[in-house]
């Protein structure tokens, strides 16, 4: 928290500024508030809509289909979070301060290249994340055709953007007298990577990798609205047709599929935790027994992988085809069009006032949702909802564990579905109410993120080793969350809430597809149009601006450890 009292005020008028300045900037739809009859006729969709969550469509064609696209779906984001892990890798090591230029402040050429490189990767992790998954679809459909194979590529270059920057952070910010000692040693730089800072973040490295897996199967599951395969496509089509029954259906689905994914992740933190003293590690918590759970795991995992391939096979045979069947002459003016921007003064006025579009609503919707994720954290805490008497030393009645129990699963329930409805998803949701625009955009990107910070939140807090708590003397859970669990807990909120602002502005990009305007309305009106030049300059604003998001993250943590 900050030290002062001014420094408080002056972050929260800050935020209430921007907040202010983006709601005046968005072209927010309330149609229906206008007059009775467009308030009355909202009611009434909305009543046929929730009516068909008591009648959804269950004949057997309906839910075998739904079953087999869920298995697509999975298969998309297995495969596409795989191919960017492998991407990302070696992309972040060459991005980290820590591996590339060490501690020594280097002169001359070499220190010169070393700084080359550092920021090149960066750029190029910047450029790979700066697009969401949706346009990499947009993109590629020309190339690999309406299938499951585009999804696989166009969430696999998103997540390598999204996992090389937060990878090359996490390993930036481990404190250097952690690993003083092995350096002193005279160990290479790479040693020390590999025995001394990749160890010490392998903790965070796996709560994010597992993180972003969850929302790769959100996101491959409504990427088949632009031509992605899988439950998007259906979703999207029973939607405009007004087939209410069928888009509960789906979303049920879609729930399913994001719970078991969710309670999968949870099982695998489990068997990953290395802490003995911790009271739900896994049984048999010695390194062996934890070693041989993540050989089992990691057999688990390439098994995932090669069926995956299995169930995406044909889908890769016809990609390769239609990549064949690709015109040369095309692909040269394609890609190159897609290079070179358009730098008319018409064109760069109307990048710049879209631009505001997904600004906005990355800034409204990250404050909100930070502000509700930390309201949730509290009750949402294993730690202080059922392992409070480890610290306090409190003992409960039957009655009082009971309430908390019940506590913890309200707020882990309210998240879990908040979090699992995609944000697209979301806007079908809202706009039956509201209509196609930016206000179901807006409230969708807050809801969901409030699901997403609310989970890492809570993981935060929950991490903290309970020996740290213990030395909160004198006080209760309050106290204890307050002045022994939050000091430690804030810097990674802070992180991952910039982080989540960046991953907002690009899904208020991507819902400029389905209503929000903005980047992404003009990239993909103009893609249309094959006016491919203008549509590089909206492609390459979405790139500067993550770079800038990204730069400003960079610096806003220099007080913490200099990323």
């Amino acid at each position: 928290m900050p030290k002062r009292p001014t420094d408080l005020r002056r972050l929260l008028l800050v935020l209430l500024g921007l907040a202010t300045l983006s709601a005046l900037a968005l072209p927010w739809n309330l149609s229906v508030f206008t007059s009775a009859d467009a308030f009355l006729a909202a009611w009434s969709r909305l009543g046929n809509y929730l009516a068909a969550f008591g009648a959804p469509d269950l004949s057997g064609e309906m839910v075998g289909n739904v079953l087999s696209l869920m298995l697509e779906t999975l298969a998309v984001a297995v495969l596409g979070t795989a191919l960017g892990l492998l991407l990302a890798y070696p992309l972040a090591l060459l991005a980290a301060r820590c591996i590339v230029l060490g501690e020594e402040q280097r002169s001359g050429a070499g220190g010169a290249l070393r700084r080359v490189v550092l920021e090149v990767c960066r750029f190029v992790l910047d450029a790979l994340r700066g697009v969401p998954d949706f346009l990499w679809a947009i993109v590629l459909v020309p190339l690999t055709g309406i299938n499951a194979t585009t999804g696989v590529l166009a969430l696999a270059l998103s997540v390598a953007g999204i996992y090389g920057k937060v990878l090359s952070e996490q390993w930036d910010n481990i404190d250097p007298q952690r690993y003083q000692a092995l350096r002193s040693t005279g160990a290479s730089r790479l040693t020390v990577f590999l025995y001394g800072i990749q160890p010490l973040a392998a903790r965070a490295m796996q709560s994010f990798v597992l993180m972003r897996f969850e929302c790769a199967v959100r996101n491959a599951s409504v990427i088949g609205v632009v031509g992605g395969g899988g439950l998007g496509t259906a979703l999207w089509d029973h939607y405009t047709d007004s087939r209410w029954d069928g888009v509960v259906t789906i979303l049920f689905g879609l729930l399913l599929l994001t719970t078991l994914t969710d309670l999968g992740a949870n099982f695998a933190r489990r068997q990953l935790r290395v802490d003995p003293n911790h009271p739900h590690q896994a049984a048999g918590g010695s390194r062996q027994a934890v070693a041989r759970r993540r050989g089992v795991l990691g057999v688990a995992v390439v098994a995932m992988i090669v069926g995956a391939i299995v169930v995406l096979w044909s889908q890769l045979s016809n990609a390769a085809t239609e990549l064949r069947r690709v015109e040369w002459q095309f692909l040269a003016d394609f890609t190159t069009g897609l290079a070179i921007p358009d730098l008319g003064l018409d064109t760069l006025w109307s990048v710049v006032r879209h631009a505001t579009v997904p600004l906005a609503i990355g800034v409204i919707a990250t404050i909100a949702a930070t502000l509700l994720a930390s309201a949730l954290a509290y009750p949402g805490s294993v730690a202080f909802q059922l392992d409070a008497f480890r610290f306090t030393g409190e003992r409960l009645g039957p009655a009082a564990r009971t309430l908390r129990w019940l506590t913890l699963l309200g707020t882990k329930g309210i998240a879990l579905v908040m979090r699992g409805v995609p944000e697209v998803a979301w806007v079908v949701v809202l706009g039956v109410f509201f209509q196609i625009g930016v206000t179901p955009c807006v409230a969708a990107v807050a809801l969901h993120s409030t699901g997403v910070l609310q989970r890492v939140f809570t993981e935060t807090l929950d991490n903290v080793p309970y020996t740290a708590l213990e030395k909160v003397s004198h006080a209760r859970r309050p106290g204890i969350f307050l002045y022994g669990a939050l000091p430690r807990a804030l810097p990674d909120w802070r992180t991952y809430a910039f982080f989540q602002f960046e991953v907002n502005v690009r899904a208020g990009i991507a819902l400029g597809i389905v209503g929000a305007g903005g980047l992404g309305h003009m990239f993909d009106f103009n893609l249309d149009w094959r006016e491919y030049s203008t549509a590089s300059s909206f492609l390459w604003a979405m790139v500067l601006l993550t770079v800038g998001i990204d730069r400003l993250s960079r610096w806003l943590q220099l007080r913490r450890l200099r990323c």
